[in-house]
């Protein structure tokens, strides 16, 4: 996420405080996702095979987009509400589910996986069915009935269907999702200048908390099983890496995020809205948690060439997490000169650098590089600031 920073905002009442800031019943609900991302992540561990990168993929989005839309009901909504609060308390289960089934979510568990995805999906039509029954409401009462309800059902028969056709309905039930947020034009486009932009970038930030979490606890758990002097260093490159990666995150990125939200409401760029709050931040979610399995690895073989899998997961992470920031800053406005003035050296950093050493190096090294790499864009993204640029890594 990037832009210049944003003016100071006024201090709100207590009121507007309560409805723009993340609640504490939020993030007691976000604890589920603590457990998502680290079991999925586990699978990332090692060599891992295409077919490894695609289960996790699949097997992510369907998680990462139930919570995205509970997140923005929240937004809209309110956390205060008993209602509200009843109903995300009782779709903690179903995300509890889909993680617990996870490691086998392709195979033999993939009935319960489903059966999870329904669950919150259910929890969500019931939650914009109340809504829309309001008289004063404008959102149409079909709606929430294809976008909660079908899926709801679509993930429900799915559970009992064998073979293929379990993640044709699968594809089904996503496709459906994805196609009607893609429809801005009905009255339900509303909603979008209704959204708390300090509050959207206030959850996924606390969300990339979660992950960037998951990536600290795989270097020091897999220390704690290989403590040698040359696991300690690649453990401690590693720490380098996640940590730049949430200076640039949250220094620059989440100031520069807000800006660029409010300036998309006022222009009524809602799909712009949809993008960076919806799709992007997966890709940026997704390529920290990737990384974090290949910083994994290195630490538990710091002296070995890291293997594919693992070269694959660095330097594809590295690069993810970057891409989507530039991905976000272009979907704001920022000229496309300015987003590639940091993200051309990115390319080249990664490319140039990080690839061979991923190759040619031992698995401590290549780390070592990969911690240069972001230390790099972040001196660069400090050299822009001073020189009064505007779009930032």
């Amino acid at each position: 996420m990037s832009g210049e920073p944003a003016p100071a905002a006024q201090v709100p009442s207590e009121a507007e405080s309560e409805e723009h800031r993340a609640g504490w019943f939020e993030l007691f609900f976000d604890l589920v996702f603590v457990v998502t991302v680290a079991v999925l992540a586990q699978g990332l561990h090692g060599n891992p095979s295409a077919a490894d990168f695609g289960t996790f993929l699949v097997l992510f989005f369907p998680a990462w987009w139930a919570w995205a839309n509970l997140m923005v009901t929240v937004n809209v909504l309110g956390s205060g509400v008993p209602r509200i609060q009843a109903m995300l308390l009782g779709a903690m289960p179903g995300l509890g589910l889909m993680a617990a089934a996870a490691p086998d979510g392709l195979g033999n568990r993939a009935w319960a996986y489903a059966l999870g995805a329904a669950w919150v999906r259910l929890v969500f039509f019931v939650i914009w069915w109340g809504q829309v029954r309001r008289p004063d409401e404008v959102l149409p009462q079909w709606r929430p009935l294809l976008y909660g309800l079908v899926p709801a059902l679509l993930w429900a028969v799915s559970a009992v269907v064998p073979g293929p056709g379990r993640f044709v309905l699968w594809g089904a039930a996503m496709a459906l999702e994805v196609a009607l947020l893609a429809i801005t034009s009905d009255p339900s486009a509303v909603l979008y200048e209704q959204l708390s932009a300090e509050h959207l970038v206030e959850r996924i930030s606390l969300f990339v908390v979660i992950v960037l979490g998951e990536s600290v606890f795989t270097v020091v758990a897999t220390l704690a099983g290989h403590f040698v002097r040359a696991s300690a260093l690649a453990a401690l490159l590693g720490f380098v890496v996640v940590a730049e990666l949430a200076m640039v995150f949250f220094l620059w990125g989440t100031t520069a995020a807000a800006r660029g939200l409010d300036r998309a409401q006022a222009g009524r760029a809602n799909r712009a809205i949809r993008d960076t709050v919806m799709y992007l931040p997966f890709v940026l979610i997704a390529g920290i948690t990737v990384l974090s399995g290949a910083l994994g690895t290195a630490v538990a073989e710091p002296v070995h060439h890291l293997p594919p899998g693992a070269r694959w997961a660095l330097c594809g992470g590295v690069l993810a997490f970057y891409t989507a920031n530039a991905a976000i800053a272009l979907r704001y406005g920022d000229p496309v000169r300015s987003v590639f003035g940091w993200y051309g050296p990115c390319l080249l950093f990664v490319i140039v650098g990080l690839v061979p050493a991923s190759v040619w190096l031992p698995a401590w090294a290549a780390v070592g590089v990969a911690a240069a790499v972001v230390l790099a864009m972040a001196k660069l993204a400090k050299y822009r600031i001073r020189r009064g640029l505007h779009s930032l890594p």
